[in-house]
C-alpha cells in the first residue's frame, strides 16, 4: 500500500530528446570551481590550476537553476558512486581536503538557522571523509 506522505509524482510521458551541439559549443578542462549562489540560482565558475603562474585560469561561468542543481547532485551522486564501485574508490590528497567549517561567530553564534546550517556543514564534512575509507 503505498504511502500517502510521499510526494505525488506527474505521470507525465517522457518525451524523446535529441541533444545536438551547439554551433559555438567547446569543451574544456576545469580542475578548479568556485560557486557563486544566489537566491534564485547557483553560478560555476570552472578554471584550471595554472602552477608555473601560481594562478587559477577561470575560463567559463555555467549558471544553472536550484532545481537544476539539486538533479546535478543527484545524477553526480549516481556516477561518482557507481564510478567506484566499479573502480575502488577516489583517493583524494591530504592537501585538497575540504576544510573544517568554523561555527558562526558575532551576531551569528546564537542565530538558530546559521547554527543549524554550521551543524549541517559538520555532518557533512564528516560523512564525506567516512567515505574515503
Amino acid at each position: 500500500m503505498p504511502d500517502d506522505n510521499e510526494p505525488k509524482q506527474p505521470q507525465q510521458p517522457q518525451a524523446q530528446l535529441m541533444f545536438k551541439f551547439h554551433e559555438n559549443f567547446e569543451s574544456w578542462y576545469a580542475n578548479n570551481i568556485q560557486f557563486q549562489p544566489t537566491e534564485w540560482d547557483l553560478r560555476m565558475v570552472f578554471g584550471e590550476l595554472d602552477f608555473t603562474q601560481g594562478i587559477v585560469q577561470q575560463h567559463t561561468a555555467m549558471t544553472v537553476s536550484w532545481l537544476q542543481a539539486k538533479l546535478m547532485h543527484y545524477f553526480l551522486t549516481m556516477q561518482l558512486s557507481i564510478y567506484e564501485i566499479s573502480h575502488g574508490k577516489i583517493p583524494v590528497p591530504p592537501s585538497v581536503l575540504p576544510v573544517e567549517p568554523q561555527p558562526p561567530t558575532g551576531d551569528l553564534a546564537t542565530d538558530p538557522l546559521a547554527l543549524e546550517m554550521y551543524e549541517y556543514m559538520k555532518q557533512l564534512r564528516t560523512q564525506f571523509l567516512e567515505s574515503l575509507k
